[in-house]
């Protein structure tokens, strides 16, 4: 059987995704949401003309003027000035009515009630103008945008207590194999402790889904079996690690495609993550990561977290493929497309002295993966490597794609 290419099977994976309904929170609650609506701006903002600046409302003239009053943020000057008048003003202060500049206070002089300036003021300077920021019904934000602090406070800023966002995806999550035990027990010989199940838990909440049951599976299909038919109906999306290749003891797929007529995709072309399997009963979808700890991680970012990103209505799902200068020689590729892990710094990307795929070292302090194309040649220090970031704005394009638009600068 050939394996699939990456966006291929993504092509097939997101094509089941279906958005998970809307609920309406307060607009505090909700970081990390993705919006269900266009946001558009309830009035326009400033709210009124008000002051960029400490100093002094006037009509624009020569001066001196007479203080009559005083205007600041929240305290807003009651009446109007005519053309000796002025009004001490602070930053956010309400522009009285008949003002139309603001003195700024380092070139005033003031003596008592009289203020006067050895620098002309000029019609409409240091005022922040009622809508010259957004107008009333103007677009803020749109649908399919996630919600980060600087947008709720934004939106607090313009009034608006409640927002329209998709539900978060309800995920499970297995781990699978005899010889994966619980973190704390002590370990036989054969045995490895269960870092699957963790590092899936906390990056699954990080995509933005709740997670509804987590268990380990032995090796025995019957126990798969009941397991999964319990959950698909309460889950949008099931996470499996281990038990998808092709050994005696490796249940996953079979039983995904007895349980589903079929899978979506199985194999793809990649390394580490070639065994990634894909299938769907009713309104679920169900995928199996491969179980080496590294093979979990770059499954689940190229395919689980995509998905958790469309499900939860997400525009741009995928991580962004960008460029840095590659600080080692990284030798010729093989036939399918590599993802290194590797860490980050000023200078460029340095991939992790080891790539194993059950290499634990491999994923601390990891922030990129490096992307290698199928059959990339060598490359030497100081070239142009391109990679996935780990953190930082998402895209729309899946990442075979984003290398085909990329690789031109390389």
């Amino acid at each position: 059987m050939a394996l699939m290419p990456i966006d291929e099977a993504l092509r097939r994976l997101l094509a089941q995704a279906t958005t998970t309904g809307v609920e309406t929170l307060r607009t505090e609650e909700a970081l990390g949401r993705v919006l269900a609506r266009d946001v558009t701006s309830p009035t326009a903002y400033p709210f009124e003309d008000n002051s960029a600046m400490d100093g002094y409302a006037v009509l624009a003239g020569t001066g001196p003027w007479d203080v009559v009053g005083e205007s600041a943020a929240g305290a807003p000057f009651e009446g109007s000035i005519n053309a000796d008048q002025a009004v001490r003003i602070f930053t956010g202060g309400v522009v009285p009515k008949g003002a139309n500049t603001i003195l700024i206070q380092e070139n005033c002089e003031r003596d008592g009630a009289l203020v006067k300036t050895g620098q002309p003021p000029q019609a409409g300077r240091h005022i922040r103008r009622l809508g010259s920021d957004l107008e009333a019904g103007a677009q803020v934000m749109v649908q399919g945008s996630s919600l980060r602090g600087s947008d709720l406070s934004a939106l607090a800023g313009l009034g608006l207590g409640q927002v329209t966002c998709h539900r978060r995806p309800r995920v499970a999550i297995f781990s699978t194999g005899d010889e994966v035990i619980p973190l704390g027990s002590k370990r036989q010989k054969g045995q490895v402790y269960d870092s699957n199940a963790l590092f899936l838990r906390h990056a699954v909440q990080q995509s933005g889904a709740d997670i509804i049951h987590v268990d380990h599976l032995a090796d025995d299909r019957a126990q798969v079996d009941q397991a999964l038919r319990q959950v698909i109906d309460h889950a949008d999306l099931v996470l499996l690690s281990g038990g998808v290749s092709v050994g005696d003891h490796d249940h996953i797929g079979s039983a995904l495609s007895a349980l589903c007529g079929g899978l979506n995709f199985y194999k793809v072309c990649m390394k580490p993550g070639k065994p990634v399997a894909a299938a769907k009963a009713g309104g679920c979808t169900l995928l199996g990561l491969p179980g080496n700890p590294a093979s979990t991680m770059v499954s689940f970012e190229l395919f689980a977290r995509p998905m958790i990103k469309a499900l939860s209505g997400s525009a741009t799902p995928h991580r962004t493929l960008r460029l840095a200068r590659g600080l080692e020689r990284l030798k010729a590729a093989g036939t399918r497309v590599e993802f290194l892990r590797a860490e980050l710094c000023v200078e460029g990307v340095t991939p992790k002295a080891r790539q194993g795929s059950g290499d634990l070292s491999s994923l601390l302090t990891v922030d990129a993966l490096i992307y290698r194309p199928a059959n990339a040649a060598e490359t030497s220090a100081g070239d142009l490597q391109p990679y996935l970031a780990l953190e930082g704005p998402d895209c729309g394009t899946a990442p075979e794609a984003q290398w085909d638009h990329l690789k031109s600068q390389v």
